[in-house]
């Protein structure tokens, strides 16, 4: 019995990457070092390349009704991530800060109420712990400590996501996209896109003999889509029903009603907080 959650605008209320960018750059500030100007240029970069993607990409939205049609899409996005990751490596804006600095870092800003907490979250994990789920974040995050501090340590969770190494500054990718069998001719691999997450999410379940037991997903964006459409029963955690991940599933085919009007044959549903999701769903029979 596994739970797998997105972290930024999942768990959290909105994306926290812009926070973490934030942190980096009042550290390399205070030690002199002033990238402002190099990391708008990443940001930039990131946009435009995102966009010539999603406009030169064939088929275009419209005509892409099923779900491995969006699958397709989403996966051919990885070019993209990866040119992103190498100019933020470039950067070095994370060079020199330890994992213990993110995850105060973490701690702080939520302490500080710059980055919230959807209500109801800890609660519901702390429930579903207690119950004898297993339970993890599974984040696109360039650090897994980083989301340790912000979500407050929670006993019993485990946090896969990239991980930012302190001597270069550089994002590595999770070990379970990495596995030390793997030939050395081999690139090593982030976890950045829809498909390292499903990845990631079925090397988890097989490496706990868990791959035959029920699987829930929550997630909010595009990069969760393979896993929600994988697991037994997926949550997408959204402030309106015309999110942009509601929108693409309602275009492939897939209806995603609120959690309110969910019936027991529906796997997918959505709900702005953890409140709202009842307990029954999770009942371990």
């Amino acid at each position: 019995m596994s739970i797998f959650f997105d972290f930024d605008g999942t768990i959290t209320v909105k994306d926290t990457v812009g926070e973490l960018a934030n942190f980096a750059l009042r550290v390399r500030a205070d030690e002199g070092v002033d990238l402002r100007g190099e990391w708008d240029v990443v940001v930039s970069s990131y946009v435009d390349d995102h966009r010539a993607h999603a406009d030169g990409y064939q088929p275009q939205p419209h005509s892409r009704n099923l779900p491995e049609h969006e699958i397709q899409y989403l996966r051919q996005m990885k070019t993209v991530e990866t040119r992103s990751l190498d100019r933020i490596n470039d950067s070095r804006l994370f060079w020199g800060i330890s994992a213990v600095a993110f995850r105060q870092a973490g701690r702080d800003l939520v302490r500080k109420g710059t980055i919230r907490l959807r209500p109801g979250f800890r609660r519901f994990v702390d429930e579903r712990v207690k119950d004898g789920w297993r339970v993890w974040v599974l984040s696109v995050n360039w650090s897994s400590a980083f989301i340790e501090g912000a979500c407050g340590e929670l006993p019993g969770v485990k946090v896969i996501a990239n991980d930012v190494r302190e001597d270069d500054g550089s994002i590595a990718g999770p070990p379970v996209l990495n596995p030390q069998n793997v030939s050395s001719t081999e690139e090593p691999r982030n976890l950045t896109n829809s498909r390292d997450k499903l990845d990631a999410m079925d090397a988890i379940l097989r490496a706990e003999s868990l791959a035959a037991e029920p699987s829930v997903y929550f997630g909010d964006s595009t990069t969760d889509l393979e896993c929600l459409l994988a697991v037994d029963l997926g949550f997408v955690i959204a402030d309106r029903e015309d999110t942009s991940l509601l929108r693409t599933l309602r275009r492939i085919g897939v209806e995603v009603p609120h959690v309110r009007d969910q019936s027991a044959t529906e796997k997918l549903a959505w709900a702005s907080n953890y409140e709202d999701i009842p307990s029954s769903k999770f009942v371990i029979s």
